[in-house]
């Protein structure tokens, strides 16, 4: 690693790798991506364009850590590719940010586990952090310090939805695995709290789902200090991309709104909320939380330790909850 510039590779070219590819470009100080990794040559060579990205290009990670020397990676792959991803760099010692989740079955995130507690004393400082960016989103970091001030009294309730426009190909199980476990992770760590129970709730199906594919589903759940949950998780609501969060206070209601607004209902007082647009999915919504992720992730490459960025227990801890009911 130079003093100056941190040398960064991309696995994945698809909505996420494009994402961390663009952000690590345009708004993350100090960090190049010198290395793009994604099997599908036209869908690589066309983001590379698209960001007007020069770089060593490569189909898989194995090819990328034998081919150019960095200073970590950036795992946007797929979720099935993701634990052997994480795999691969801690036997080689390289750092990475891995996209949630950690793994898709709880025994490969306990396996992990095992390895990068293993790795931590052998390298003194975690190799992987995981992708939860919802834990660096401005609205959700503002509503932790309001539940942390006291100043609405307890939360009692909690009332979330994430609802994707379209999610081709999506598995049952995925729906948790992959979407559910933000709200299991970010709730988590919103409360300062662990979940006590979870539950799902199935019904009618929408159209636009997958043929064997229940989707919505409705979670339901308590965390151990009494917090009850109820979230909502559609994949293919065909009308826009749809995530809110409801905080029901002793003495009023907090709402994270669509676009990351921030309603406060107290006093008998309800503020006016203009009308507004969807967005397609979630990139416009998150950017800056992606961004502010990135940033304390390279930080750590530099040896800023970090007690923001989620870790593999954060994320084998997710899937232990899920487990449950998986």
């Amino acid at each position: 690693m130079t003093d100056n510039n941190l040398r960064i590779g991309v696995v994945g070219a698809g909505v996420m790798g494009s994402g961390h590819l663009e952000y690590l470009t345009q708004d993350v100080p100090g960090a190049t991506v010198v290395a793009l990794a994604e099997p599908n040559e036209s869908l690589r060579q066309s983001v590379l364009e698209k960001f007007d990205v020069t770089c060593e290009s490569f189909d898989t990670l194995e090819e990328m850590l034998d081919g150019v020397e960095l200073d970590g990676v950036v795992i946007a792959s797929p979720d099935r590719f993701h634990a052997e991803s994480i795999k691969v760099c801690l036997s080689r010692g390289i750092p990475a940010l891995c996209e949630k989740p950690l793994a898709q079955t709880l025994e490969d995130a306990e396996e992990l586990s095992a390895l990068a507690q293993q790795s931590l004393k052998d390298v003194g400082r975690p190799l992987i952090h995981l992708g939860f960016m919802r834990r660096f989103d401005p609205p959700f970091v503002e509503v932790k310090k309001l539940i942390e001030s006291g100043e609405l009294g307890e939360v009692l309730y909690i009332n979330a939805s994430t609802r994707n426009v379209a999610s081709p190909h999506i598995k049952s199980e995925e729906l948790l695995t992959n979407i559910a476990i933000h709200e299991v992770d970010t709730l988590r760590w919103l409360l300062s709290d662990e979940w006590s129970d979870l539950t799902v709730l199935a019904g009618r199906s929408a159209s636009a789902a997958p043929e064997g594919t229940q989707d919505p589903i409705v979670l339901t759940g308590r965390m151990s200090q009494g917090v009850v949950i109820v979230a909502d998780i559609f994949a293919n609501n065909s009308y826009g991309y749809d995530v809110r969060c409801e905080l029901t206070f002793e003495h009023g209601v907090v709402r994270v709104g669509i676009w990351g607004d921030i309603t406060v209902v107290r006093n008998h007082e309800h503020p006016a909320h203009p009308a507004f647009e969807l967005g397609e999915n979630w990139i416009a919504r998150f950017r800056q939380a992606y961004v502010n992720e990135l940033v304390e992730w390279t930080g750590t490459l530099r040896g800023t330790a970090s007690e923001s960025l989620a870790t593999v227990e954060d994320g084998r801890r997710a899937l232990e909850v899920l487990d449950w009911v998986l």
